[in-house]
C-alpha cells in the first residue's frame, strides 16, 4: 500500500533481547512486522530472498559446532519466517542501533581480531599461555596450554539495513556495496587497527549483513550519492562506529533488556544537498 511521495507504508520493525531456546547465549531479534526483499552473506538465509526476522545468536567461545545453519534453524524455531540469521561471540545486549531518513540499521560488534580485507591471510593464533608452576606443570584446574589454533580470534560485526525504498535485485546489491563500504568507514572513523596490515581495518573474517526493502522492485539504485544510499550509508557509520568504540574500551553498558521495543534510536540528521532547500 502506498504512502506519501508513493512509498510503500510499513510497520517499525520491533527490537527484543530474549534467551536462547538452547544454552546460555541472548538472541537479538528484529521483526519487521512483514515480509521484506533482501539480500544477504548470513549462514541461515543468506543469498537474494525474504525475511520476516532477523536473528543475532550469541554463542559461547569456543564454537565447536559445525553444523551453525542447523543451529540458528533450531533457535528460530518461535520466530516468524522467514528467518535470516547470524552467529556471534560479541554480547549482543551491546546492540548499537540507528536511524536516518529511511534506513534503520542495528548492529552487534566484536573488533577483537579486524582485519584489513587485502592484508596479509589470518594465520594461526597463538593461545594464552598458562602459568606453569617451577616443575613446569599446570596448576590443578588450570590447562596447559593449546597449540596455535588456525582460526582468527573472536570478532564478529553483524549488521542489519532495513530501508524504506522498493529496490530491485540489483538496487539490493548495490545497497549491500554501500553498506560494506560505510561499514569500513566506520572502521577508520573508530581508528580500528588491523592486525593483518598496516592502516585501518576494513571488517573482520567473519562478518554478516543483511539489507532489507520492501517488495515491489522499483528502485534500481542505491549508491552513496542517491537518497536511499545516502541514508543507509549515514546509518550503518553510526551503528559500526559506536559499536566499535564500545567494544574497544570493553566497557560500555548493557543495553536494555526490555521485552519488547520499537526499532526507534537515536536519529542522525542526514547532510542536505545543494538542491534540497532548506527549512
Amino acid at each position: 500500500m502506498p504512502g506519501s511521495g508513493g512509498r510503500p507504508v510499513t510497520v517499525a520493525p520491533v527490537l527484543t533481547l530474549r534467551p536462547a531456546l538452547a544454552g546460555a547465549g541472548e538472541r537479538l531479534v528484529v521483526d519487521l512486522g512483514s515480509q521484506y526483499r533482501c539480500v544477504s552473506s548470513a549462514v541461515l538465509g543468506g543469498g537474494l530472498g525474504w525475511v520476516r526476522t532477523w536473528l543475532d545468536l550469541q554463542v559461547e567461545r569456543p564454537y565447536t559446532r559445525t553444523d551453525p545453519d542447523v543451529h540458528l534453524l533450531e533457535e528460530s524455531a518461535d520466530l516468524p519466517s522467514p528467518v535470516v540469521g547470524m552467529l556471534t561471540a560479541a554480547l549482543v545486549a551491546r546492540f548499537r542501533r540507528a536511524a536516518v531518513g529511511g534506513a534503520r540499521s542495528v548492529a552487534t560488534v566484536g573488533v577483537g581480531h579486524a582485519l584489513a580485507a587485502a592484508g596479509n591471510r589470518p594465520r594461526a593464533v597463538p593461545a594464552e599461555p598458562a602459568t606453569l608452576s617451577p616443575q613446569g606443570q599446570a596448576p590443578a584446574g588450570q590447562r596447559a596450554a593449546s597449540p596455535a589454533r588456525t582460526v582468527p580470534a573472536v570478532g564478529t560485526i553483524n549488521l542489519l539495513v532495513v530501508v524504506d525504498e522498493p529496490l530491485t535485485d540489483a538496487g539490493l546489491v548495490n545497497a549491500l556495496q554501500t553498506a560494506v563500504e560505510a561499514k569500513a568507514q566506520a572502521l577508520a572513523a573508530a581508528r580500528v587497527p588491523a592486525a593483518n596490515a598496516d592502516g585501518y581495518a576494513t571488517g573482520t573474517a567473519t562478518d554478516s549483513v543483511c539489507v532489507a526493502c520492501p517488495p515491489g522492485g522499483r528502485v534500481p539504485f542505491a549508491g552513496p550519492v542517491t537518497r536511499v544510499g545516502a541514508d543507509l550509508a549515514l546509518a550503518v557509520l553510526e551503528a559500526i562506529r559506536s559499536g566499535s568504540e564500545l567494544d574497544q574500551v570493553s566497557g560500555g553498558v548493557r543495553a536494555s533488556t526490555a521485552s519488547a521495543a520499537p526499532l526507534e534510536p537515536v536519529r542522525v540528521a542526514r547532510p542536505r544537498s545543494a538542491s534540497e532547500p532548506s527549512s
